[in-house]
């Protein structure tokens, strides 16, 4: 099963928010630099709610000793996971203690050190290297074009050495260097490109070399301005409790995730011999996603306990009223991200032809860029990019079905919902409903073939033919 990955926010605008009705909400850009280009008072505050306080730290403390517990009795993840997980809240009892200007440098430090750790002394200092080459290249007064070519070299290069092997590079390598660089490179590019700030090491350390994405190669597309915009935008106290709820959230999700795994067999069509059964296998299959969210909830819950105060990845998408409410809840990161880096520009280029001509080109051009990336993302995660007919399909009957719901709600504006016994019953109506498309579509992505797909939905009823 190939899940949907992540985005976030550029610039907010009255006529962006018009425009953009696949997204649900857009925050301000900052300069794509560092912690320098926050003024003073800003930094005054952040310095203010990193102040360190004894009984709400205790309390904190405790909660994560008994999600550590949760995990190691449970074996929520894979193994080594508790000895992972144990690190990082080990680092977070010394990083709450120490001065403000040391916090950030500290949790640099400590990821730096766990990939050594992690992935071993080869990998590790490849990957740091390249990282190297990556920030005096970019930081450095070429034109910005060149720049960008140089770093696109650089891929090519380990592209060819992905496809083929011919590299003399350890073969663990690549997906740790995909998980890092593959989408997040994208985001930072741009927003140096719309900067006037040159590249900065603490801030492109903090954002690319990030303790968990050496454990997760399946990592939220975080956006690098809101990366810098949240660090301790609250009091910690806040935000690392808000960081627990949704690692406790991640849990759940995970332990669910695995009675779902217990109840749906592989795939086996020939199981499938009533409509009850069919109902059954499309349902867990899409529940299965709850392994990404609930890995993603793990993963921005301990970049809280660090300061990141970063929104949530995924927000209730089993409840989605529609198909371009299901696009904005299901992975929010990605959906920012496509927002920022081709819904925007293609929107705004297109304007000037009429509204709904910019909205429906940018649209679908966003789900293009997906089906594309996802190919892309797979040749690094797992070593191969196969083109299927499902895959296409499912982002092709998706994007137009989101196009669709598009044109719907602008030539219907949306209404303030009643409170009345029929307002609910409609919601839920349309709650089922996208949940059984959801649920059809993903069978399909699921699915190694076309033909395989149209035997598991058809079996059933020749079975009792």
């Amino acid at each position: 099963m190939r899940p949907l990955p992540i985005i976030q926010p550029l610039r907010r605008t009255d006529a962006a928010l018009a425009a953009a009705s696949m997204v649900s909400a857009f925050v301000p850009a900052t300069p794509a630099g560092s912690a320098s280009a926050i003024p003073a008072k800003a930094r005054d505050a952040r310095v203010f709610h990193a102040t360190p306080r004894l009984g709400p730290f205790l309390a904190l403390a405790a909660q994560l000793a008994l999600l550590l517990l949760v995990f190691s009795l449970f074996n929520l993840e894979r193994a080594g996971f508790g000895r992972f997980l144990a690190v990082v809240f080990g680092a977070f009892l010394v990083h709450y203690w120490i001065p403000f200007r040391f916090k950030e440098p500290f949790w640099v430090a400590v990821s730096v050190a766990g990939a050594f750790w992690l992935l071993g002394p080869p990998v590790a200092a490849l990957l740091m290297a390249i990282g190297a080459a990556f920030f005096l290249t970019l930081r450095s007064a070429m034109a910005l074009r060149w720049r960008i070519l140089l770093v696109g070299a650089v891929f090519t290069a380990l592209a060819y050495g992905r496809a083929t092997g011919a590299l003399a590079i350890p073969s663990a390598f690549y997906p740790v260097f995909g998980a890092i660089f593959m989408f997040r490179i994208i985001i930072y590019v741009y927003d140096l490109a719309h900067s006037r700030e040159r590249a900065r090491l603490l801030p492109f350390l903090s954002y690319f070399f990030v303790l968990p994405n050496y454990y997760f190669t399946f990592f939220p597309v975080i956006d690098f301005q809101t990366m810098r915009r949240s660090y301790y935008q609250r009091d910690i106290h806040e935000i690392a409790q808000q960081g627990i709820r949704w690692m406790t959230r991640g849990a759940i999700q995970l332990a669910l995730y695995r009675l779902v795994v217990y109840f749906n067999d592989a795939y086996l069509p020939d199981l499938v011999t009533s409509f009850h059964a069919l109902v059954s296998t499309m349902v867990l299959t899409y529940l299965l996603y709850m392994n990404v969210s609930g890995q993603f909830h793990l993963i921005v819950g301990m970049l809280h306990l660090f300061g990141y105060d970063l929104p949530e990845t995924n927000r209730r998408y089993l409840l989605a009223r529609s198909l371009t409410d299901f696009w904005r809840r299901v992975n929010i990161y990605w959906k920012d991200f496509m927002v920022k880096v081709v819904y925007f520009p293609i929107y705004f280029r297109f304007r000037k032809s009429g509204e709904a001509r910019a909205q429906v080109a940018a649209t679908a051009a966003v789900f293009v860029v997906t089906w594309a990336l996802h190919l892309y993302q797979s040749f690094w995660l797992l070593g191969k990019a196969t083109l299927s007919w499902p895959d296409s399909l499912f982002w092709a009957i998706l994007g137009l079905l989101v196009v669709g719901n598009t044109l719907y709600e602008m030539r219907h504006k949306r209404q303030r919902r009643g409170a009345g016994w029929r307002a609910r019953a409609i919601e839920a109506a349309q709650v089922l409903g996208t949940f059984t498309l959801i649920c059809t579509l993903w069978s399909l992505w699921s699915s190694p073939s076309v033909n395989a797909w149209v035997y598991l939905m058809t079996h059933w009823a020749r079975s009792h033919g």
